[in-house]
């Protein structure tokens, strides 16, 4: 393996930088020597996956706001309205919503959004 790099630790705690390693093609496939990582190479993917992802909702019913759907709308700048809109939606039925449940829930939400510009995509903002 060679060590190609320019940004290594230079003894300041403050001043650590990734390491950068790199291998030839020929490494990258020879056969792997560690027990440990050769079993897990030969498990399926079934064998990774817990069978846990519930989405968006939580089993009990609620918003999971973990979820990578709406993960980043909560870290956004606009998450706190998201996250009242969100939960107003999950309290109502279908129907509510055609009577306006909700509605400055989202509204607000939206206004947001419009103001901070946070889902503008990066074109947009760095053309």
């Amino acid at each position: 393996m060679s060590d190609n790099n320019k940004n290594v630790e230079n003894g300041d705690k403050d001043e650590i930088q990734h390491k950068i390693l790199q291998i030839t093609e020929e490494q990258f496939f020879e056969p792997i020597k560690d027990e440990y990582v050769r079993s897990l190479s030969k498990m399926g993917m079934a064998d990774f996956d817990d069978g846990y992802n519930p989405g968006p909702t939580n089993p009990d019913g609620s918003v999971n706001f973990t979820c990578h759907c709406v993960g980043h709308l909560v870290a956004s700048p606009c998450g706190h309205e998201f996250r009242t809109a969100a939960t107003c939606q999950r309290a109502h039925k279908e129907d509510d919503f055609e009577a306006g449940a909700c509605a400055d829930e989202f509204m607000s939400f939206m206004k947001c959004v419009m103001k901070t510009e946070c889902f503008k995509c990066k074109e947009i903002l760095f053309g």
